[in-house]
């Protein structure tokens, strides 16, 4: 096994104790007919509280808010494959299995199609913003930054059009720290 064999590895991926997701699986399908709104782009499912709407109940002759849920969404799960220092994301999960983690022309993060050179690659930081690989993780539940390469570290923003949703950025918002669940180390 070479070194990059070592260091790559399978791991669940969260941003602050929120499930990592896609647009999809969070906005109305009627959003994601607009153009405007990518429904691959990355986002956490904590942002989406309950929508309440009130409805006539029967029993007690009087309006009741009733609230709204989104239910359970799977876990954003990614091999890194590790090249060096660095590591390709490729998703693991539905509905993106096999893409990989990469930005789109506005530096946002989502599932695309592998493209060679072109996809995205990424540094592991610690506490510090030094740049770690597997070796360097001696606990299976490390929280990590991430830092496209030749780009700055990511970070989180809040849209509120059409709906509000947070996405990953290399551009704008504040930096984030990502919480790893390492499922499988040395995992080429």
């Amino acid at each position: 096994m070479n070194k990059n064999e070592e260091r790559s590895f399978t791991a669940r991926v969260s941003c602050n104790g929120d499930t990592i997701t896609f647009l999809q699986e969070v906005l109305r399908s009627n959003f994601l007919e607009d153009a405007a709104v990518p429904k691959n782009i990355l986002t956490v499912q904590r942002d989406y509280s309950p929508k309440i709407t009130k409805a006539y109940n029967p029993i007690t002759k009087r309006m009741e808010n009733l609230g709204f849920s989104f239910g359970n969404i799977d876990p954003l799960v990614v091999h890194f494959w590790c090249y060096d220092d660095y590591y390709n994301m490729q998703i693991l999960s539905t509905p993106y299995s096999y893409m990989y983690v990469s930005k789109n022309d506005e530096g946002c993060l989502g599932a695309f199609p592998a493209a060679g050179g072109d996809t995205t690659s990424f540094n592991l930081l610690d506490a510090d913003h030094n740049i770690i690989t597997l070796d360097d993780l001696s606990t299976d539940t490390p929280t990590v930054y991430l830092k496209a390469r030749n780009a700055r570290i990511i970070r989180k923003s809040i849209h509120e059009h059409p709906e509000r949703h947070s996405f990953f950025h290399d551009r704008v918002g504040d930096i984030v720290k990502f919480n790893l669940t390492i499922l499988k180390r040395h995992a080429f």
